[in-house]
């Protein structure tokens, strides 16, 4: 089978951004709710995703036979230097395959929301690194995409955070 792909992947590129951009509703009620609540949440999202994927041949799912709890995903809450605030979603442990989000970062701005994704990546001389991305609406197309803001050399989400306060 050619096709490759993980629920892991699924959760962080399609239904957590699709719940912030398409519920926001729902999104802010999970997160006023606090971390308990969104940890069950995605890990009901995830079980549901891996209902849906079972039994498809048309895609290899690489972590169908993954058990995730709640507590194999990490809620934590920040405020950048210009007081807007962030809620980080870190993601269970990905399997090493790259493009797996590492942690999400929801940045709650005056206007739209923003996600912010940290990404196991390779470089091109060989060795890990983490790519830092963006989902954004394109409103003219009516549909996503995905910016890359370049790299880090680690997985360390103060870090990740560091970079995301100078981009705000």
């Amino acid at each position: 089978m050619e096709n490759k792909s993980s629920i892991h992947y699924i959760m962080a590129h399609e239904k957590i951004r699709d719940l912030i951009f398409e519920d926001w509703e729902k999104t802010n009620l999970l997160l006023n709710e606090g971390p308990e609540t969104l940890k069950q949440y995605f890990c009901k999202l995830w079980n549901e995703v891996k209902l849906e994927l079972e039994y498809t041949d048309e895609i290899d799912i690489i972590d169908l036979d993954r058990e995730i709890k709640p507590e194999d995903f990490n809620i934590s809450y920040s405020i950048l230097d210009n007081e807007m605030k962030v809620f980080n979603f870190i993601m269970p442990k990905p399997l090493t395959d790259y493009g797996q989000a590492v942690c999400l970062a929801l940045v709650l701005t005056k206007r739209i929301p923003r996600l912010l994704t940290l990404e196991l990546g390779r470089k091109v001389n060989g060795g890990d690194c983490y790519f830092i991305g963006e989902w954004q609406i394109d409103f003219k197309n009516n549909n996503y995409m995905h910016l890359n803001y370049g790299t880090i050399d680690s997985d360390d989400i103060g870090k990740f955070l560091g970079k995301i306060n100078k981009r705000f």
